[in-house]
C-alpha cells in the first residue's frame, strides 16, 4: 500500500531513503535546506584531476549493485596496487607494524577472547586491555583514528561497535561472522563520488517531490504532517530542530575535519598503494592519507599523482600556519625530501561528523526513546544518519534499506 513519506535532509542518507521508498511505491517528498542535494558527498573537477569533498569510495554489495543498475551508473573498480596498505609507526612505513609474536597473540585474541565493553573507558584504554599496547598503538590507533576522524582517547568502543553485544559472552570472531555480509571491495565512479549523487538525483527527480532551499520547520509543525517522517539531516542540523526535547548536557560532540587533496609529480611511497595510516606519537598531524591515483584510474591528469590527507581541526594550531604547510611538513617526515606540489585543494567541514563517544551512545538511546514515545502518540518519526547505525556509505545504505 502506497504511503506518504516526508524526508528531511537531502544528503546522501536522504537520497538513499528516497530511493528505497520509491522502489516500494511510496509517495516521497524530500526537503533540503541548501540549494543542492548530496550533503558532504561530492566531487570537484579541476585541471589536475578529481577532488573528492568527503568519501572517496563505497563498499560494493549485491544490494548496492542493484541500485547502481537502476540509476544507470557503472562502478570503477580499484587498481591492483590498492591492496597494498601502509602504517607509519616507529618513524617508518610498514605493512605489518607488529612482531610475529604479537601477531600470534592478536589472532588468539580474535579467536577466543570474549568482548566486554566498559562505559567508563575510552577506546584507547579499552583497546589496550583487550588487545595489548603494541596492537593498539601500531594498528588500532592509526586504523580507527583515520576512519573516525579523531584519536582513540576521544572515542568509545561501545559506540563504534554498536552492533556487537559486548556483554562478555561472544568472541570477536563470532561478532565478525554475525555481522559479515558479502562485499566486492571499495569502488568509485567515473567522475568520482559526485557521480553517485548526480545519478541518484536524476533517477529520483521524476518520481518524487524535491524541495530545496527549504526553511527549517519546527517539530510542532512537523508533527502535523500526514504520513511517515524521516530525519536524514546531519547531526549538526538536527540538534536545533529537536530543541527542548534534548537537554544541554545530552548534546553529542561534533568533529571538524579538513581534507587536503595534493597533486604532484612524485609518489608518497616507493610502491603504489591504497594509502598510509599514522600512529599518534609519530609527529605526523594527519590521521591518514589516501593515494587516490594509485587506488582508482582517472583520478589525476598528465601523469600527476593525487593524494588526499585527512586532518582533525586540532592539527591547525593558529591562523599564522596554513593547511598547505602542515601537509608539506608531514609529507617530508615520510619521504625525507623537499617536494613542491603542482596544486593543493583544501576542503574543511565544520562540525558535520559525530564523535563516536559515550555521549553519542546515550544520545542514540534518547532518540530511540523519542521514536517510541512519538509512535505511541500516532506520530511516525525515525532518525537516520552517520550518527545512528555506523559510519560509511555502505552502513547508511543498509540502514535505510531495512527501515
Amino acid at each position: 500500500m502506497s504511503e506518504q513519506v516526508h524526508i528531511i535532509g537531502g544528503g546522501i542518507t536522504g537520497l538513499f531513503l528516497a530511493y528505497h521508498h520509491t522502489k516500494r511505491g511510496d509517495r516521497v517528498t524530500l526537503y533540503e535546506e541548501a540549494d543542492k542535494l548530496g550533503g558532504v558527498i561530492g566531487t570537484k573537477i579541476v585541471n589536475e584531476g578529481l577532488v573528492e569533498l568527503a568519501a572517496n569510495g563505497v563498499l560494493l554489495t549485491d544490494e548496492m549493485k542493484s541500485m547502481l543498475d537502476d540509476i544507470g551508473l557503472s562502478p570503477v573498480y580499484p587498481n591492483q596496487a590498492a591492496k597494498r596498505r601502509y602504517f607509519f609507526t616507529n618513524q617508518k612505513l610498514s605493512r605489518l607494524p607488529i612482531s610475529i609474536f604479537t601477531g600470534i597473540r592478536l589472532i588468539i585474541t580474535v579467536l577466543f577472547k570474549k568482548i566486554k565493553f566498559n562505559k567508563d573507558q575510552n577506546f584507547e584504554t579499552w583497546a589496550c586491555q583487550m588487545f595489548g599496547n603494541s596492537v593498539t598503538k601500531n594498528i588500532i590507533e592509526p586504523a580507527i583514528g583515520g576512519v573516525y576522524g579523531t584519536r582513540l582517547d576521544s572515542l568509545q568502543a561501545e559506540s563504534i561497535f554498536s552492533k556487537w553485544e559486548g556483554t562478555g559472552t561472544k568472541t570477536i570472531l563470532q561478532e565478525l561472522k554475525k555481522n559479515k555480509s558479502k562485499t566486492y571491495g571499495t569502488v568509485s565512479f567515473p567522475q568520482g563520488m559526485g557521480d553517485l549523487v548526480s545519478h541518484l538525483v536524476q533517477y529520483l527527480e521524476p518520481k518524487i517531490e524535491i524541495k530545496t532551499k527549504f526553511s527549517k520547520a519546527n517539530l510542532e509543525t512537523i508533527f502535523k504532517w500526514k504520513g511517515k517522517i524521516r530525519f536524514s539531516t546531519s547531526l549538526k542540523n538536527l540538534i536545533p530542530i529537536l530543541g527542548d526535547y534534548i537537554e544541554p548536557n545530552e548534546v553529542p560532540n561534533l568533529l571538524s575535519i579538513t581534507t587536503i587533496t595534493r597533486f604532484g609529480k612524485n609518489h608518497l611511497t616507493k610502491k603504489p598503494c591504497f594509502g598510509v595510516l599514522f600512529g599518534k606519537t609519530e609527529g605526523i598531524r594527519a590521521l591518514g592519507v589516501l593515494s587516490n591515483s594509485d587506488i582508482f584510474p582517472g583520478r589525476a591528469m598528465d601523469g600527476l599523482h593525487s593524494e588526499t590527507w585527512i586532518y582533525p581541526s586540532a592539527a591547525k594550531t593558529g591562523d599564522s600556519i596554513t593547511w598547505e604547510s602542515i601537509l608539506e611538513e608531514d609529507r617530508k617526515l615520510i619521504t625525507k625530501i623537499e617536494d613542491s606540489p603542482k596544486a593543493v585543494y583544501v576542503t574543511s567541514w565544520n562540525g558535520v561528523f559525530p564523535a563516536y563517544d559515550r555521549k553519542l551512545f546515550l544520545f542514540n538511546q534518547k532518540l530511540d526513546s523519542l521514536e517510541t514515545q512519538w509512535l505511541s502518540e500516532g506520530i511516525n518519526i525515525r532518525f537516520f544518519g552517520n550518527y545512528r547505525k555506523g559510519i560509511g556509505l555502505r552502513s547508511l545504505f543498509e540502514s535505510t534499506s531495512g527501515e
